[in-house]
């Protein structure tokens, strides 16, 4: 039953069974429903007409970046005693002067508030239904608190929470700000979808026009809803302004897709596509993005650089540009299957073409597929493997397939292995020889292993004697006067011993430890000049490397050896067993020189010095690596790594790395950190000091506060078919807008800080 109510809190009082001819100029009238009820107030006191937004927003710490929120406490504002009240469970209205009659609609001829749960109302003259909250008025301001959404509509019909406006205005600005606004004939909410469908739209900035649209969607909250996003606004030297518009299609609970149309000033106008799928134990994601005839790019120079070297505009040929991206994975049983491809049409595509979608750049692109099957010590893997290089180089081999069969298994006492693999390794068409036109070699490659141990295991120590040998077979195309089927046989043993001991510091509040470890590694040598190098390379050298049983990565090339590693390794654990600090130790003397080696690179190796340490305090990690050989004085490999994480938004990095054999030697500083609630100040600075250059360097700033995001990021970056030189640099400055609250979220910046600031994830702005 709904009761009229005045505005200090007493019941209206009933004035008989027949119905009122009218209302007492200076008093109130009213009957119980089933009766006309008129009620009106005196005095010359009027409804307060301040701006509702400004009068429900509320200043509030937590919410630093918007600076407050709005109220929405489902109850009626105080009021003076001539206001009058009406109120039907969570909905109230409060006017001047209403009619209700008896299925409790009220009539009101003036200016009211009405309020809801999520929703606040002031307009002039309005038919509502106390009871299904159902309201038709005009002149409306209106204010979404949930939704943080305001506005002002010329006509309102609310039917449940069905929400119709008529020539209407939207902003999700504060109070008082007008930073942008979207006009529109027709403004539909529908709550239970929480989207916004508006027809005639018109986007103005700070009171300008600048954007018109017959239709769009977006939605009320985080929840996914089919419709336009908020166009993605940008700006770079090379591509001129970038404007993409995506529509995202909420297809089922479990899978969406989003399209985008891109324009790039300077190059031509594309297409970007991505699809996602979650399934009970799958997650899969397909994404491309296309741009036919790019106006600035050929397929190797860009337009300046092409008729800077003295081309023809006429005759500059005009290149596609594509990207294909597949991510998988899968379980169910023992069964796993897993997809990591990208592919782009040339090695300047991230350079140029940030994507829009999120699309991350790298230095070079994996294909990867593979079927696993683990059920006990049985192990199985098929898969097709390759890379795209973005850098100078030879092309690396693809693996179809690669199929590996491993099995541990034990027997009393010992423990046994069989580890058997089989791979057919090809070039790319097009990239089959090497740099002076020689065919290089492509052939299939079988390795069989089987180990056999006698492990010996306490908790102050272990005891590991071990026995192998290692079979290879080829079966080679193109390899000139070598053998078309070379084989190679290796047998190998070794003995592994270390121990454990443990001491309490500080009244047992920490732990150290002190595990010294001997091992003694034979491996027995085969000539290996006359086979291919498939996959092979050296490995860095490390503490790890010293317990290695090869110096190579891959098996086209497994070293010779006898030598004896020792090392010593002291662990610092809290009470509650946290790593705190570990320091590593050890060498390894070489009781015969290594006779195997990859081509042009020395077989002979000296003994072996390295040591590491890692400490880890609050959210500071430190991580230093060294290495010595004999040969030298000065380290062959340094590497330094301190990183300070607080959270994702908090990531500061440093790092240092110097490998003589490789001739590298750089740093790497990055950082991700918020100044205030609104600002954020980012940056990256990787310089080779070998050639004197910065690689690859940026900085620039993120706003972002209730109603707009804005993004700059300036950057200079080495051009990669340079790399392995001094190279020109490609200097760009990119620009990112969104208006919050419309459904745009940012993509270029945050792809390229997520690829380049280790430990940075996106994350919007609250």
């Amino acid at each position: 039953m709904s009761m009229l109510q005045t505005a200090s809190g007493r019941n209206a009082t009933p004035s008989g069974t027949g119905a009122t001819a009218g209302c007492a100029p200076h008093g109130v009238r009213a009957l119980w429903l089933g009766a006309a009820v008129c009620a009106a107030s005196g005095g010359s006191a009027a409804v307060q007409t301040d701006d509702l937004a400004a009068e429900l927003w509320q200043p509030r710490p937590e919410a630093a970046a918007c600076g407050g929120a709005y109220v929405d406490d489902h109850a009626p504002p105080d009021a003076a005693t001539d206001i009058v009240r009406l109120r039907q469970g969570e909905r109230w209205l409060t006017t001047h002067a209403a009619e209700v009659d008896a299925a409790g609609v009220a009539l009101v001829d003036g200016v009211f508030d009405y309020g809801e749960r999520g929703l606040r109302l002031r307009a002039d003259g309005a038919k509502v239904d106390l009871r299904s909250g159902d309201v038709n008025a005009h002149d409306v301001d209106w204010v979404l608190t949930t939704a943080s959404l305001r506005g002002h509509a010329d006509q309102i019909h609310k039917q449940g929470a069905h929400l119709r406006f008529a020539s209407a205005v939207l902003t999700r600005c504060p109070p008082q700000s007008t930073l942008w606004q979207v006009r529109a004939g027709d403004l539909e909410f529908d709550a239970e979808r929480s989207v916004v469908k508006a027809r005639h739209v018109r986007l103005h900035l700070f009171s300008v026009p600048v954007l018109y649209a017959p239709y769009a969607r977006f939605p009320l909250d985080a929840e996914r809803a089919s419709g336009f996003l908020f166009p993605q606004v940008r700006y770079e030297r090379d591509s001129g302004l970038d404007v993409a518009l995506p529509y995202y299609l909420n297809l089922a609970p479990n899978y969406d897709a989003t399209l985008a149309v891109r324009h790039m000033r300077e190059r031509g106008t594309g297409l970007e596509t991505e699809f996602r799928h979650l399934g009970a134990r799958t997650r899969s994601r397909l994404g491309a993005a296309f741009l036919p005839a790019d106006r600035a790019y050929n397929g190797s120079l860009a337009r300046g650089d092409y008729l800077a070297r003295g081309g023809d505009a006429a005759d500059f040929a005009r290149a596609d540009r594509w990207l294909w991206e597949v991510r998988h994975r899968g379980r169910r049983g023992g069964w796993t299957t897993v997809v990591d491809f990208a592919a782009v049409s040339d090695n300047d595509y991230f350079r140029h073409m940030d994507s829009t979608l999120g699309f991350t750049s790298q230095a070079a692109l994996r294909q990867h597929a593979a079927v696993r099957y683990q059920r006990g010590g049985l192990r199985a893997r098929v898969s097709a493997q390759g890379l795209q290089r973005l850098e100078p180089g030879a092309a690396p081999y693809r693996r179809l397939p690669n199929a590996e069969l491993l099995y541990d298994g034990s027997l009393g006492s010992f423990a046994w292995s069989v580890d058997t693999s089989w791979a057919s390794f090809q070039l790319p068409r097009r990239r089959a020889a090497d740099a002076n036109g020689t065919a290089r070699v492509e052939g299939s490659r079988l390795h069989f292993e089987p180990r056999l141990r006698l492990p010996l295991v306490r908790d102050w120590g272990f005891l590991t004697l071990a026995v192998g040998s290692r079979h290879t077979r080829y079966a080679l195309e193109g390899n000139g006067a070598a053998p078309a089927e070379p084989r190679r046989d290796i047998h190998l043993a070794s003995l592994d011993g270390g121990l454990r001991l443990e001491r309490d510091l500080r009244g047992g509040r920490w732990l150290q430890t002190l595990e010294p470890r001997l091992r003694y590694f034979h491996q027995s040598h085969a000539d290996q000049d006359h086979l291919p190098v498939f996959d092979s390379a050296p490995l860095t050298l490390s503490y790890d490397q010293l317990f290695h049983d090869n110096r190579f990565a891959g098996v086209d090339r497994i070293g010779d050896a006898n030598e004896v590693a020792v090392g010593v390794t002291s662990r610092l654990r809290d009470h509650r067993g946290r790593e705190l600090l570990t320091a590593r130790l050890g060498a390894v003397a070489r009781l015969r020189d290594p006779r195997v080696a990859l081509p042009n690179e020395d077989a002979a190796l000296g003994h072996v010095l390295a040591a590491d340490l890692g400490t880890e305090f609050g959210n500071m990690r430190l991580r230093t690596t060294l290495a010595w050989d004999s040969e030298g004085r000065t380290p062959t490999q340094t590497g330094i790594a301190l990183a300070y994480r607080k959270d994702e938004t908090r990531v500061v990095d440093f790092g240092y790395r110097r490998s003589a054999p490789a001739g590298i030697e750089q740093t790497d500083i990055s950082l991700h950190w918020p100044l205030t609630p609104r600002w954020r100040l980012f940056g990256r600075w990787n310089h080779d000091w070998g050639f004197g250059q910065m690689v690859e360097g940026f900085a620039g700033f993120r706003y972002a506060d209730c109603c707009l995001e804005v993004k700059l990021l300036a950057h200079k970056t080495i051009d990669v078919s340079t790399a392995t030189g001094p190279g020109q640099a490609d200097r760009g400055v990119l620009v990112e807008f969104v208006l919050r609250g419309l459904g745009g979220i940012g993509g270029g910046v945050d792809a390229r800080l997520a690829r380049a600031i280790r430990g940075f994830r996106p994350s919007r702005a609250p």
